[in-house]
Parts: structure tokens; C-alpha cells; sequence
């Protein structure tokens, strides 16, 4: 069947209900992708379980960069129909269905003398066979998250235990290799993102910092010295890095044209023109309120996109040590302390103040809930809610 890509890819459709396109979204051109990629992974997963929620026009040829290249758009209800939970649901209904009432046709039998992993038999090693259920259930948990197509067909149809499954010691192994890579890139990736959320911060409080004295009539501002500022902010987020003197000085001067280098053959030193506490005050008497709400939306947009990726606290019988926060994204933390406190450099302290994990925690807790007409009160989900 033949796409039409002006309207929902899923349905084909025009139901009225607006579409939504992953490439008008927030993010890098890689994340807005990775939800083609999700999509088009948990179609394949469906398919292999003969379980496709409705019926799709495209085929199995389709990959990614085929979805972006046409800027695929879905209505957010036909899309939900292929989440992660509505695939989980279905393939549980799939193993329930083979074990009460198995069909020839769709029984999943695994070989006795077969590895349950790469499908040899003794001669590739000595055969192991799944004697319990904790060994069951984190095979079972592996593979759903490594998002093996291959192996989840092997694992569907009642437990592993019943079914006889054997493997090779090594051959586990390696599966867990690739669970253990796969969460290390995760964690590496969270890493990463929250280093770069306090670096831009740091920036932020320093330029404000910068405007602030401007303002206050301080036109001079020696290089050593305010990357000595920056450096001790970087530190007291937990970030231990060198940070070349020349690149921060470029970056400021980019981000302040007004501004211009100064040599005396010892000291460099970034100098304000005169008229930049005028334009200033001229600058703060004309603002454009639709332009600030655009802001405002835009930033919200952002903290809302970390708040509903993090990975939010999980109780498990006792409160660890900084579990506050850890269980706040470092976008939301710093928005609530410029709020509280201002994003002048000088103003901060080394850890985030109570106030700020408080209120951070109550807007996680809040965010996503749904409110009853009728008794005008929230219903609010576990997986989100935070120590405090």
C-alpha cells in the first residue's frame, strides 16, 4: 500500500485530531529521530507476535531516516497504541494465551539439547539447564531491555523452567555483557547531559554576573580573574575540568558584542564601551511581552522534557543519602534556584538549598497529574513521586 505522508502514518486517516511530527519537538536532530527509531522497533516487536493493534501502510522495509526524510507525523492516540506498555501487555497476553490454550501453530518449543541462546549443543560446552525462577525472570528481564526481537520469541510461552530451557554458562554471559553495556551507556548518557546542564549554567550565572556589574557602572573585567569565578562554580557543581582562559574569553565576547579585548602586554582585560550602562537601561524600559511569553513556554517546554525522562526515585525501604537530589533533574534544580535566588554567579551557594529541592520535588510530583471535574481533585502517579 501506498503512504500518504500528509497525514497520520499510522491510521491514514483524517480524523480531525491534530498531528504531531517527533522533528517540531524540543531536542537534537538525534533524540527527535529516536522516536522514529522506538516507533518503528516496538512496530517490528509487534509484528513478531502477530499482535499489530491496526493495520499499517507501511512495510517492513521502512527504516528511520525514511520517517525524517518525509517529516512522518501521528495522531497522538494511534501512537499510544504502540507504546512500550501497550507491546508489554501484549506479549504477556501472548505468553497467558499460549499457556492456557496452546495452538500448534503458534506453540514456541525450544529444543531439549539446544542452547536456549545460540541454538548449539554439547559440543559448544557444557548445557546448564533454568532450575529456578530468579535465574527465569532475569533472563526474561535481560532480553526485554537489550529489546532482542530474536530471543523474546524464544522466551514467549510459559516459564523457562517448564519449557526445559538449557544454555551455555558462557552464552549467559555474554547476555549479560550486553545488559551491563547497555545500562552503563544509559547512565553515561544521563552523565553527560546533567555535566553539560550545570556547565551552561555556570555560563549563565557568569554572564549575568558580567551584566550586573555593567550596570552597576564596572566596565573592566580582567580575564584571569573572571575565569577563576568560573572554574570555582564549575567546582562546586562537581565538575573538575580545565577550562581554557582564551576559549572562555572568545565565548563571552560572543556573547557580549558591546564588549572588546584590551593587552597591556601582561594582563588581558574585556573592556565595556561607555554607552553600555545606557543601553542597558534603555534596553530594560522596552520589553516585548509576547516575546517573553514565548520564553517562558519554550522553558517550560525543556524542564518538562528532563522532568518526564529522569528516572525519578524508586523507594526501596529506606531514604540513601542525597535522594533529593537525585531524584530532581538538573535542568528543574536550576531553574527553581535562579528563581529563588538569581543567577548571579556571586549569589550561589555550593549545594542547592532545601528550599529548591522542596519546591522542585512538589512541581515533579505534580507534573502529569490529572484533575477530576467532577471533585476537583488530582490524581497523582507513583512513578513519579519524589522523597519529599
Amino acid at each position: 500500500m501506498d503512504v500518504n505522508w500528509d497525514r497520520c502514518v499510522i491510521c491514514q486517516n483524517d480524523t480531525g485530531e491534530s498531528l504531531k511530527c517527533p522533528l517540531l519537538t524540543p531536542g537534537t536532530s538525534g533524540e527527535q529521530t529516536d522516536a522514529y527509531t522506538t516507533f518503528l522497533k516496538n512496530v517490528e516487536q509487534f509484528r513478531s507476535i502477530d499482535a499489530l493493534p491496526v493495520e499499517l501502510s507501511f512495510g517492513i522495509n521502512e527504516n528511520a531516516n525514511t520517517f525524517a526524510s518525509h517529516s512522518a507525523s501521528w495522531h497522538k492516540s494511534c501512537h499510544l497504541k504502540f507504546n512500550n506498555s501497550k507491546l508489554a501487555k501484549a506479549i504477556k497476553r501472548q505468553q497467558t494465551g499460549v499457556c492456557q490454550n496452546p495452538s500448534p501453530s503458534k506453540r514456541v518449543t525450544l529444543e531439549v539439547d539446544c542452547c536456549l541462546f545460540c541454538k548449539k549443543g554439547k559440543d559448544e560446552g557444557l548445557l546448564h539447564q533454568v532450575s529456578t525462577f530468579d535465574t527465569d525472570s532475569n533472563i526474561r528481564s535481560m532480553i526485554t531491555e537489550l529489546n532482542d526481537t530474536q530471543l523474546l520469541t524464544r522466551i514467549i510461552g510459559g516459564d523457562l523452567i517448564a519449557k526445559e530451557a538449557k544454555y551455555h554458562l558462557a552464552c549467559l554471559v555474554h547476555l549479560r555483557n550486553r545488559y551491563r553495556s547497555l545500562t552503563r551507556k544509559a547512565n553515561l548518557q544521563d552523565e553527560n547531559t546533567d555535566e553539560k546542564l550545570n556547565e551552561c549554567r555556570s555560563f549563565v550565572e557568569l554572564s549575568s554576573y558580567i551584566r550586573t556589574s555593567v550596570k552597576s557602572g564596572i566596565l573592566l573585567f580582567e580575564v584571569s580573574e573572571i575565569h577563576s569565578m568560573y572554574v570555582n562554580r564549575l567546582e562546586e557543581l562537581g565538575i573538575n575540568k580545565q577550562i581554557n582562559k582564551t576559549s572562555l574569553k572568545n565565548k563571552l565576547l560572543e556573547h557580549f558584542p558591546e564588549a572588546q579585548e584590551q593587552f597591556d602586554g601582561r594582563h588581558t582585560v574585556t573592556i565595556f564601551n561607555e554607552g553600555m550602562r545606557n543601553m542597558l537601561r534603555e534596553a530594560l524600559k522596552i520589553r516585548d511581552f509576547s516575546e517573553n511569553a514565548v520564553i517562558l513556554s519554550k522553558a517550560a517546554a525543556i524542564v518538562r522534557k528532563y522532568i518526564m525522562n529522569h528516572q525519578g526515585f524508586k523507594f526501596s525501604g529506606y531514604f540513601p543519602a542525597e535522594c533529593q537530589e537525585d531524584s530532581l533533574p538538573a535542568s528543574l534544580k536550576s531553574l527553581v534556584s535562579m528563581i529563588l535566588v538569581g543567577s548571579n554567579l556571586q549569589d550561589q551557594v555550593k549545594r542547592d538549598s532545601q528550599a529548591c529541592l522542596t519546591i522542585g520535588q512538589c512541581i515533579v510530583y505534580n507534573s502529569g497529574t490529572k484533575m477530576s471535574h467532577s471533585t476537583l481533585k488530582a490524581r497523582h502517579s507513583k512513578e513519579p513521586e519524589p522523597p519529599f
